[in-house]
């Protein structure tokens, strides 16, 4: 959860066979709870279609844990694609 030490692991490449750290406090079993959660909600939502209802706007997903170095990569790939999208022409 360090942003120095994600910033370093980072700009190294991806490991192939080593899993991604988890985030202190959630492990496989409260990921799964959490992938319980999301399914109940989507299973709540659809009740009022099977009765005949409209079928209401999704919730939101919990939120999943993520470690400074998985942030730190998504920021690098939003930029390089904001990047290309303004060498191609378009505004971001």
């Amino acid at each position: 959860m360090n942003e120095d030490i994600g910033r370093i692991r980072a700009e190294q490449p991806l490991p192939e066979k080593i899993p991604p750290p988890t985030p202190l406090g959630y492990s496989l079993p409260v990921l799964l709870q959490l992938r319980q959660i999301d399914l109940t909600k989507e299973l709540l939502r659809a009740l009022p279609a099977v009765f005949g209802g409209k079928l209401p706007p999704p919730f939101p997903p919990e939120p999943r844990p993520q470690t400074a170095e998985q942030r730190i990569r998504d920021e690098q790939e939003t930029n390089n694609v904001l990047d290309a999208l303004r060498q191609m022409g378009f505004s971001a």
